[in-house]
C-alpha cells in the first residue's frame, strides 16, 4: 500500500504485494479452521471465538476506531512541527486535549452503555469521531493551537466511548475461560489497525501533498527532496531562502492533511452504520464451554 502511494495504484509491483499478502492472509484462515477441526488440532486463533456477534463485531468496529483515530497521531506531529513550528515536546502537550478527551469517553462509557445499550454507545463514538474529524478536516495555515484544541478532544471523546464499549461488548459474550484468549485476539486485531492505517492514509496524504506542491522551474535535486516530506521540504526552501516554495510545501501537506481526516471520518461514519447494524444492542450473555486445560494455563482472565 506504502507503494501505491509512492508509484500510484496502477504500480505492478504494489499490487503484487497487495495481492500476495491478500492470498498469504487467506491461506492463514484456512489454515486455522483447518486445525480447529481436528480432534488434536492447536490452532493459533480459536476461530470459534467469532461465532459470536458481539465478539466478532466489537472486535471489528474497535479496530475501525483505531484506524480512524490514527490518522490524527498519525498526522498531528508532523503538523505542529513543520507547519507550526514547535518541536517534540511542544508537539506531545498539544496532543493533551485528544488523550484527556479519550480518558473522559473510556470512564463514562460503561455508565451510558447501561442505559443505552453496546450498540447506540458505540454508535455515538462514531458519531463524535466522525464530527471531530470533519472539524479537523478545514484546518488551514492559519489555524494554530487554539482551533485544534477545540476539535481533538471531540475525537478523543468519541473514540473512549466507541473503544471501551465495543471492547466491553466483545469480552462479555465470552466465558470467563475463553476472556484471556478473547482479549489477546482483540489486541492483535487492534494492532493491525494502526499500520494499516499508517500505510493506507499515509499514501493518502502523501500523494496529495505531492500532487499540490508548486515546483515549476525548480532543480531536479530540490523537486527530488521537496517531494520526499514536509520536513525534507520546509529545510530546502529554509536553505534556498524561499518563501514562495516554503508557502507552497506547507499549503500542499495542509491539503493532504484535510483529505485525510475527510477519509477518516468517512471511516467513522461507516463505524456508525457498522454498529447499527451488526452489534447487539445489549450485552450477550457468556456461553459456558469447556476450555483445554493446557490453555486455561496461559489464560489471563480479564474483568472490565
Amino acid at each position: 500500500v506504502i507503494e501505491a502511494g509512492e508509484h500510484g495504484w496502477g504500480d505492478p509491483v504494489a499490487l503484487a504485494g497487495m495481492l500476495g499478502g491478500g492470498l498469504l492472509l487467506a491461506g492463514f484462515v484456512l489454515w486455522e479452521r483447518r486445525l480447529g477441526r481436528q480432534p488434536a488440532g492447536q490452532p493459533l486463533i480459536d476461530l470459534a471465538l467469532f461465532h459470536s456477534t458481539s465478539f466478532t463485531w466489537g472486535a471489528i468496529l474497535a479496530a475501525v476506531g483505531i484506524f480512524a483515530l490514527f490518522g490524527v497521531l498519525f498526522t498531528a506531529p508532523q503538523y505542529f512541527q513543520a507547519i507550526l513550528g514547535t518541536d517534540a515536546m511542544g508537539s506531545g502537550l498539544r496532543l493533551l486535549p485528544l488523550i484527556g478527551g479519550l480518558a473522559g469517553g473510556a470512564g463514562l462509557a460503561d455508565r451510558i452503555a447501561a442505559r443505552a445499550g453496546a450498540k447506540l454507545t458505540v454508535a455515538a463514538g462514531f458519531v463524535l469521531l466522525a464530527a471531530g474529524l470533519a472539524v479537523g478536516a478545514t484546518t488551514s495555515i492559519g489555524s494554530g493551537t487554539g482551533f485544534l484544541s477545540l476539535w481533538t478532544p471531540v475525537v478523543g471523546l468519541g473514540m473512549g466511548f466507541a473503544l471501551a464499549t465495543a471492547s466491553a461488548a466483545a469480552l462479555g459474550a465470552l466465558s470467563a475461560e475463553r476472556a484471556g484468549v478473547g482479549s489477546a485476539v482483540i489486541q492483535a486485531v487492534n494492532k493491525v489497525g494502526a499500520p494499516f492505517a499508517a500505510a493506507i492514509l499515509g499514501s493518502v496524504l502523501n500523494a496529495t501533498y505531492q500532487g499540490h506542491l508548486g515546483l515549476t522551474g525548480m532543480p531536479a535535486r530540490v523537486v527530488g527532496a521537496v517531494r520526499a516530506s514536509v520536513f525534507a521540504g520546509v529545510a530546502a526552501a529554509r536553505q534556498l531562502g524561499s518563501v514562495s516554495l516554503l508557502h507552497s510545501v506547507r499549503a500542499a501537506f495542509v491539503d493532504g492533511m484535510d483529505v485525510m481526516l475527510w477519509a477518516c471520518a468517512a471511516i467513522a461514519v461507516a463505524g456508525v452504520v457498522l454498529a447499527l447494524v451488526f452489534l447487539p444492542g445489549r450485552a450477550a450473555t457468556p456461553t459456558a464451554t469447556k476450555a483445554e486445560p493446557a490453555a486455561l494455563e496461559d489464560d489471563v482472565v480479564v474483568r472490565g
